[in-house]
């Protein structure tokens, strides 16, 4: 037993690493920024894995909610874009709008899935070099 804690301990760094980067292959991409924002490090109790705040909305979904703008009068945002629609020709134009009725969001659970997918897989091929 304590052979096989000494062998995670010194693969964890490994581990980590793999674990990040199966989770940067899952993450669902629009910008860009949360998947660049993913770390996994080690710690002496395990890994950690950290990421932009909003990632747990990703994970968890959200509820219909109520967007109302912070600083201004009105929210500003862009519709119609070319390449989310398709169309060829369309132009983008701008809304207005004092508050917007957000539907929700479906969870996208890439985290735990990947954790439950691979990382037993990445355990036994690190300890077993």
């Amino acid at each position: 037993m304590q052979e096989i804690k000494e062998k995670i301990e010194k693969a964890l760094p490994i581990i980590a690493l793999r674990i990040q980067n199966e989770l940067m292959i899952a993450c669902p991409v629009d910008t860009g920024r949360l998947k660049n924002s993913i770390k996994v490090r080690e710690t002496n109790y395990g890994i950690v894995i950290w990421m932009a705040d909003y990632g747990r909305f990703v994970e968890f979904g959200t509820l219909p909610h109520i967007i109302n703008p912070k600083d201004k009068k009105a929210l500003k945002f862009e519709v119609g874009k070319k390449e989310r629609l398709g169309k060829k020709g369309q132009k983008a134009r701008f809304v207005f709008a004092k508050e917007v009725k957000h539907p929700g969001t479906r969870p996208n659970p890439f985290i735990r899935n990947t954790i439950q997918n691979k990382l037993k897989e990445i355990i036994l091929e690190e300890i077993s070099r």
